[in-house]
């Protein structure tokens, strides 16, 4: 891992995007459909567009600030590409975390509803499983889901008719 903020690799911990602050842009949801994006060619037609600016340029109508805009762009494109992998790492890291946090959060749960169903069990605490409806309720709600799923796609046992 690099270790250095404003020029993460992926793995890294902390991404400081400051220096492209001013390029980043937050559009309304759906905006992006209809934008045209970089396909291939794309890299021939900039050295083109480049290698014959000043030969062919004015006479193709190509001012000198388009080929300047247009380098441009590519460079920021460049600047925000930077961080696209560190922070996609990042965002992985960040949401398998969540996933086994949440899955060891579960596990405990499950442990505790075992506890109390086998401590209520016991003489003088029979209580203890309405003490802890919500969390037994909690635990064995997915295998209830399941079972009810089960049952749904289990074919119909056919009739047999009566004997005479």
């Amino acid at each position: 891992m690099a270790k250095d903020p404003k020029n993460p690799v992926p793995g890294d911990l902390q991404i400081d995007c400051t220096s492209i602050a001013s390029l980043l842009v937050d559009l309304p949801p759906g905006a992006m459909t209809g934008m045209r994006r970089e396909r291939e060619g794309l890299d021939a037609v900039l050295t083109e567009v480049a290698s014959q600016q000043k030969a062919h340029g004015a006479r193709a109508g190509i001012l000198d600030s388009d080929v300047q805009s247009l380098k441009s762009l590519t460079d920021q494109i460049a600047q925000i590409r930077k961080y696209k992998e560190p922070a996609r790492k990042l965002l992985e890291l960040i949401v398998e975390s969540e996933a086994a946090l949440d899955h060891q959060r579960h596990q405990q749960i499950s442990n505790i509803a075992t506890s109390v169903d086998q401590r209520s069990k016991m003489v003088g605490n029979a209580d203890l499983s309405s003490l802890y409806r919500a969390t037994r309720a909690y635990r064995s709600a997915t295998g209830k889901k399941a079972a009810r799923t089960r049952q749904k796609a289990k074919p119909a046992e056919p009739v047999t008719p009566a004997a005479p």
